[in-house]
């Protein structure tokens, strides 16, 4: 009988040793987006989504082991007796592929091996690594065509949360949330994005209507215990059938659940603010990438006026920006390093110009002679040298530029956890404000024209006092952490500002509970204690080992799974430290 291991690379991440390097960690927000924060940079992992919703629409017996380290794998493929085990990886870990490929090859030599993620674009990839199968596109209908299953059954969501492990000032006080996975793909074919081109420019939807969204969080929100939620997709929003049906579901079951998620600026300005904050969106990943505008989905678009009028309705945003495009030199570098600093985001990212295995980038310059050959694949990540040549800068330089861009954002709008509470609580006060307003003036919601319009009904918005419920426990879960920012601040005016914030709390909430005195307090102990941490270079937290089984499943009627997973498989809490893994 067919029985499958899907995995993740070995840890432990984000460290310098022969398959990896210290900046490509298992951390996107720590990474890539609070680089040199310190202490104040937000600590979590998130689990291989993939895997999971691979996992639960297949008939065969499947298995995930997620973050394993070698120990947790190796006995897996002892004892296993797998017949096929499937490994998803990016690009800068495929050192890490080839081991664990070598061991399948010794210890289960009649196992079929199968590479997936995005690093299975890698050109002559089977010279690096022996493996049976490539899964270059989406993975569940693949799997499914590749076993013989029914491709066109309905798509299972998993149970999962969005992170594990999670710290801020070394504090575990950030609240739980969902994953909700709705498609992959993206039809806005950027050149450099390794997503538009792994999924062949198109977009595959797992949850194609707004009721099959609802239901999805309604399942995970019962499992987790939680009503906020990340929205995987690369553009949500982008299908507004769908988006504008979850409303209408919330609305009628009388659930204000909250949303992350990703979005074209183009996308936003056609459904209109209003629309956003009603349906629950609290944070927002946006692509600025350049102050030339060389992108259709940002052109005519005032980046400043859209990002201020989302923080200002509680919605907190990460812009992302990229460094070293062809346009780039050493004077216009610096000119769109503070462009995108200018655009106050809460959060800004700053990844370079890359080009990825499997994209039009990556063929483009390879035909071109652009690719430095002798940049090993675990330094092609984005955050340290780039790998191709650019007329006007070094590899040295490339470095460089990164991580100072990073620490002028720093130092220009302190940290991103308190920039984030800034827009929570202002956003609270504006859409009070505006229920109230349009109380006043008998004005309803119309679900046709995503307006507010004067209909002379003056009775109270009920979703709306739901919606605003909402937005205050978005708020007040950063409270106790106001102190340490300002203790800690990287200069006068992030202190100042980490006071500010806290008074206008003060001003909107009242003054802090005893309990949330308690809380702030105890960050302060964590912090001092990260903060020793911190010197002696001992931060990185590599997550534990999460292992879930789903059993023979064919011939059965696909029906929700109703056993929370998470409940069950508790991941393990070892190591705890890169340090610790390595003596391991």
């Amino acid at each position: 009988m067919k029985k499958l291991l899907l995995t993740g690379v070995f840890k432990p991440f984000g460290v310098s040793d022969e398959y990896g390097e210290a900046l490509c960690t298992m951390e996107l927000l720590n990474n890539q987006v609070t680089r040199e924060q310190g202490i104040h940079s937000p600590r979590s992992n998130n689990p291989s989504f993939g895997l999971y919703l691979m996992a639960e629409n297949l008939e065969i017996p499947a298995t995930v082991l997620d973050f394993p380290d070698w120990e947790d794998f190796t006995k897996e493929i002892r004892n296993g007796n797998y017949t096929h085990v499937g490994i998803s990886f990016i690009v800068p870990n495929v050192l890490k592929v080839k081991r664990m490929a070598e061991y399948v090859r010794k210890h289960a030599p009649n196992a079929v091996i199968i590479l997936g993620g995005h690093g299975a674009g890698i050109p002559g990839l089977e010279e690096i690594v022996d493996y049976d199968e490539v899964c270059r596109g989406e993975g569940v209908f693949w799997l499914r065509r590749y076993f013989g299953e029914d491709v066109d059954k309905p798509i299972l969501h998993p149970v999962s949360p969005s992170a594990v492990r999670k710290y801020v000032y070394g504090a575990p006080i950030i609240s739980d949330a969902g994953i909700i996975i709705t498609g992959v793909g993206c039809q806005n074919t950027c050149r450099f994005c390794a997503t538009t081109h792994k999924f062949e420019k198109q977009y595959t939807a797992f949850l194609s209507t707004g009721k099959e969204v609802f239901d999805a969080c309604v399942k995970t929100g019962a499992a987790l215990k939680v009503e906020d939620f990340a929205l995987m997709d690369e553009n949500f929003c982008k299908s507004p059938k769908r988006a504008r049906e979850l409303l209408v579901n919330m609305e009628s079951h009388g659930k204000a659940y909250t949303f992350s998620t990703f979005s074209s600026a183009e996308t936003i300005g056609k459904l209109g603010i209003d629309f956003l904050v009603r349906l629950g969106v609290k944070f927002l990943w946006i692509g600025v990438e350049s102050k030339a505008n060389v992108f259709e989905k940002t052109q005519g678009i005032d980046l400043h006026a859209l990002i201020a009028d989302l923080q200002n309705h509680g919605i907190t945003v990460l812009a992302s920006a990229i460094l070293f495009m062809e346009h780039h030199d050493k004077q216009t570098i610096h000119e769109d390093i503070d462009w995108a600093i200018s655009l106050e985001s809460d959060l800004l990212q700053f990844m370079q110009f890359g080009p990825i295995p499997g994209t039009r980038l990556y063929k483009d310059y390879d035909a071109e002679g652009k690719l430095l050959k002798d940049i090993p694949w675990p330094k092609q990540h984005g955050q340290d040298e780039i790998w191709f040549n650019h007329p006007s800068f070094t590899l040295k330089e490339t470095a460089t530029y990164t991580r100072d861009a990073f620490i002028k954002k720093f130092q220009t709008h302190g940290p991103g956890v308190i920039n984030m509470a800034h827009s929570y609580v202002k956003g609270y006060i504006t859409v009070a404000r505006e229920v109230a307003e349009r109380q006043k003036r008998g004005m309803t919601w119309n679900a046709e024209t995503l307006r507010y319009e004067e209909t002379g009904n003056h009775a109270p918005d009920e979703f709306m006092k739901l919606r605003l419920e909402a937005m205050k426990r978005s708020a007040l879960e950063f409270r106790p952490v106001f102190k340490a920012a300002e203790l800690y601040a990287p200069n006068i005016a992030a202190a100042k500002k980490a006071r500010m914030v806290a008074e206008l709390y003060e001003a909107t909430f009242g003054p802090p509970t005893l309990t949330e005195r308690v809380q702030g307090l105890a960050v302060r102990g964590f912090a001092f204690v990260e903060s020793i941490r911190a010197k002696d270079g001992d931060v990185m937290r590599q997550p534990g080992t999460i292992r879930h089984e789903w059993p023979d499943r064919h011939g059965a009627v696909p029906q929700a799974t109703e056993e929370n997973h998470w409940v069950r498989h508790r991941e393990h809490k070892r190591p705890q430290t890169a340090a610790a893994a390595s003596r391991e």
